[in-house]
């Protein structure tokens, strides 16, 4: 094979003494990543191997995996290889052809780069490409994470040659008097980025010569001023979560800049978030209460402290009996030691109380049910839920208070209060003295 110079903008310093997993299919850009890389190798001290998934879709698939090993045994190069059967998998899950070849290819690869000891997979996306995704993208209407296109590393991913035109790459192949395969897919307008690459680009070029540079170019800026946002929200997000029974807490006073938020509450949603509903849960920062869904059966909700990422199933605690000598514990919940002390009460320490030991006879650990009741200090009876909505507690903390409980009386709100009959008096033959520590940030006031 003939030497010839790396097209300009070709630079593979950033990978110098790294094993590389190539994905080559077998098309010119793979082809010219692969032959690239192998005329770099010795200088750079790479280790390269070489894989090629042959998803069952075209007669000639077979073909072009035996061709990829001939090319890789010329370029001294390991080559590994699999089948699977993408029609029949897109059938079963009702999904395009398209769809499933990305998620199975992706797959077998990262399980492949893990098996092989690889630091990255090497993809031979070029600066056509990404002009096709970022109008992809924008004709989605996303965001600016969407519109900084693809970057040279992501993970276990690396693009070498995103400052590069697809053209170039064929003129390097033409140099090295190299071949390669076609797939006549690649020329039919049956989906969006084949039609973008047929016919939208061409037409915009027409009028836009340098429309393919100048997309590359507005994405390198996008994507630098968007990984900067996202640092600033990691940063402000850093110490904000907090996770109970209840589901998750993004706890803040004053909301920050909107850029920030929306990067922190995407963080805390699922990846099938779409993005009106990352806005709409974005946008309870500016209300006093509200709740939006999220997804499959997730939902937001603003409370005083912040706004709580829930699910729709409340979580299953049992009623657990109070020891009043040693510990009672509420899975996910609590655990409570008691222990015999003096008739002294406790007024610094919410979560330590000294109570009658008589009035807490046959008493259970618990959550709140309907109809539960509480009788304050120096107060009548009244409802728990209304007795809890005076303390401020959000909604989501209030399933998740632990409660010393006879029946329907509550005798402790741990933390918030105790009843009436439980409180030491002169008449006070036996005291306990009970310590609660919830598993989780339970304090409202911090």
């Amino acid at each position: 094979m003939v030497p010839a110079a790396l097209p300009p903008g070709v630079d593979f310093s950033a990978v110098r003494g790294k094993r590389l997993l190539i994905a080559l299919s077998g098309g010119s850009d793979s082809v010219a990543l692969a032959a690239m890389l192998a005329s770099e190798r010795k200088r750079l001290g790479l280790s390269l191997c070489a894989a090629h998934l042959d998803h069952g879709i075209r007669a000639e698939s077979a073909a072009d995996a035996q061709w990829c090993r001939k090319l890789c045994k010329a370029l001294d190069i390991p080559f590994y290889t699999a089948r699977m059967d993408v029609p029949a998998e897109s059938a079963r899950r009702g999904e395009g052809l398209e769809t499933v070849a990305r998620r199975l290819r992706h797959g077998w690869l990262l399980g492949l780069r893990e098996a092989l000891g690889a630091d990255y997979i090497a993809l031979a996306h070029h600066m056509d490409d990404q002009a096709e995704t970022v109008l992809m993208h924008l004709a989605r209407g996303t965001g600016p994470q969407g519109i900084g296109g693809m970057s040279e590393l992501s993970g276990a991913l690396y693009r070498p040659l995103l400052g590069v035109r697809k053209r170039a790459l064929a003129d390097y192949l033409a140099r090295r008097g190299l071949d390669w395969r076609e797939d006549a897919t690649n020329a039919v307008a049956d989906n969006a980025r084949n039609a973008l690459r047929l016919h939208g680009i061409p037409a915009l070029e027409k009028s836009y010569p340098q429309i393919v540079p100048a997309i590359a170019r507005y994405a390198q800026s996008a994507r630098i001023e968007s990984d900067f946002v996202e640092r600033q929200a990691r940063l402000w997000i850093d110490g904000r979560v907090e996770a109970g029974p209840y589901g998750r807490l993004l706890r803040f006073s004053e909301a920050p800049h909107p850029a920030i938020l929306r990067r922190a509450v995407r963080a805390m949603c699922p990846e099938e978030a779409g993005w009106e509903r990352v806005n709409a849960v974005a946008a309870l920062s500016e209300r006093a209460h509200g709740a939006e869904e999220i997804h499959s059966g997730l939902y937001a909700e603003r409370g005083r402290l912040g706004i709580y990422f829930l699910r729709r199933e409340a979580p299953d605690m049992r009623e657990a009996p109070l020891a009043l000598q040693g510990g009672t514990a509420l899975s996910g919940l609590c655990e409570i030691d008691a222990q015999a002390t003096p008739a002294v009460p406790v007024r610094d320490d919410p979560f330590c109380q000294v109570l009658d030991a008589d009035a807490l006879e046959g008493a259970v650990l618990r959550t709140r049910r309907a109809g539960d009741r509480i009788r304050p200090l120096g107060c009548g009876e009244r409802l728990l839920s209304d007795y809890l909505t005076d303390k401020k507690l959000d909604r989501p903390l209030r399933g998740c208070t632990a409660l010393v409980a006879r029946g329907s009386e509550v005798l402790w709100a741990c933390g918030l209060g105790i009843s009436e009959r439980a409180r030491l008096t002169a008449s006070t033959r036996r005291a306990v003295s009970l310590k609660c520590r919830y598993t989780f940030k339970w304090n409202i006031n911090k």
